[in-house]
């Protein structure tokens, strides 16, 4: 397998639509009713698709030799950079202290097994980008954010006004499936134009990726099509090592506390609670970690059943770490269509930036438990890019003060 990282540069505005429909503009200005919604930041799935389809699609093959040529392909991100500086999502739980909710205080809403929850440190209006840079997310990282500053007086991340990218509408034209012709429109009430909503980069931003397969050097200067409406892209080499990158951020003062933060949306078949964590058999959320301590590989000529067997029997599960807070923000709801043209079920990802805090009994624990979640894709289609984290250390929460 080899692992190679990307500059995606636009050719032009790009399309990635959401899970909603193309809205009607209730205005009628301009006669354009409809509005479609494409201006977000592309989900690695997208990126995976795209990646996945140039890969292969051979000239110099047959079409029948195309299944089963790629193989074990992943991917990590894309991530805006500007002047080779990459910025990670905006952590939803900046600038918040962690709560922990007594019986004293009285009955909450909270969600079983958590036990603490997140307050803003300034209860005033702030404006948070959506991106900061590295330098700020090592400062959230290591507990820094909010040090220094008065009561009333919010830290805001260094590129609180600077600009990654924009929306740009334009106005299409509505087509027949039948014909490929522009539809033609008999209800006076209707319109055959439509206006849509394209992502487009600011300048100097380019699109920072890893490709990890044993034909990922293929790609170098392709150009592809990257979400809908044809848009391109040119993938192009770079020096910079995305997962290096990640991999040197820090942790933080080792504590019984570990936080792992979204990288990328995660999607789990409970919602908000990974799959990975424990569920009763009365179909209760316990919270508690269930991913091996320590990872069992299999031996040489060992078979599959005897290798499976003895996995169960050395896997030892984290003793004491368990689930006691979770900051999440609103689910980002996507869907498709597959290779037959059918639509596909309306997904709901955790959005990146979401964040869940674990307590062990002990530091080491608690350094085992960083080590098994940091920088791993922990969802559903974590080989697309899904559930990426990034962990470091917090403080115990503290009591709520009425």
């Amino acid at each position: 397998m080899g692992k190679k990282c990307f500059e995606l540069e636009p050719r032009d505005v790009l399309f990635f639509r959401d899970g909603r429909p193309m809205d009607v503009d209730k205005d009628r200005k301009k006669d354009v009713f409809n509005v479609g919604h494409g201006a977000n930041w592309p989900r690695p799935d997208q990126l995976f698709s795209a990646a996945i389809h140039e890969l292969l699609r051979n000239p110099n093959a047959p079409e029948s030799d195309w299944y089963g040529r790629v193989t074990d392909l992943h991917v990590m991100g894309p991530f805006p950079m500007l002047h080779g500086e990459i910025y990670l999502p905006m952590p939803l739980d900046w600038d918040m202290a962690l709560i922990k909710f007594d019986d004293g205080i009285g009955v909450t809403d909270i969600a079983k097994p958590l036990q603490a929850g997140f307050a803003d440190r300034v209860v005033e209006k702030k404006s948070y980008p959506r991106w900061i840079n590295c330098k700020d997310y090592e400062r959230y990282l290591k507990g820094e954010v909010g040090k220094g500053k008065g009561e009333k007086e919010p830290d805001e991340p260094e590129n609180v006004d600077k600009k990654l990218y924009g929306v740009e509408p334009r106005v299409g034209t509505t087509l027949d499936p039948a014909t490929g012709a522009s539809r033609r429109i008999e209800n006076r009430y209707e319109s055959g134009q439509y206006e849509a909503e394209y992502l487009r980069l600011c300048k100097d931003v380019r699109m920072l990726c890893e490709i990890e397969t044993e034909l990922s050097e293929n790609l170098s200067g392709h150009m592809v099509r990257f979400g809908g409406q044809g848009g391109l892209v040119r993938f192009m080499d770079t020096d910079i090592d995305l997962r290096e990158k990640l991999a040197t951020l820090p942790h933080g003062e080792p504590s019984c506390f570990v936080r792992w933060t979204l990288l990328t949306p995660a999607l789990f078949v409970g919602g908000w609670y990974p799959n990975w964590l424990e569920k009763s058999e009365k179909g209760t959320y316990t919270g508690k970690v269930m991913i091996p301590m320590s990872k069992v590989l299999r031996r040489l000529g060992e078979s599959r059943a005897t290798y499976r067997a003895r996995m169960k029997e050395e896997c030892k599960p984290f003793d004491t770490a368990t689930l006691i807070a979770a900051c999440i923000g609103k689910a980002i709801a996507f869907s498709g269509y597959d290779s037959l043209g059918q639509e596909k079920p309306t997904e709901l990802a955790v959005p990146a930036g979401s964040s869940y805090v674990f307590k062990c009994n002990t530091t080491d624990e608690a350094s085992k438990l960083v080590e098994a979640l940091n920088l791993k894709p922990l969802s559903d289609l974590g080989e697309k890019g899904f559930g990426l984290g990034v962990c470091s250390y917090v403080p115990a929460p503290v009591a709520f003060k009425v």
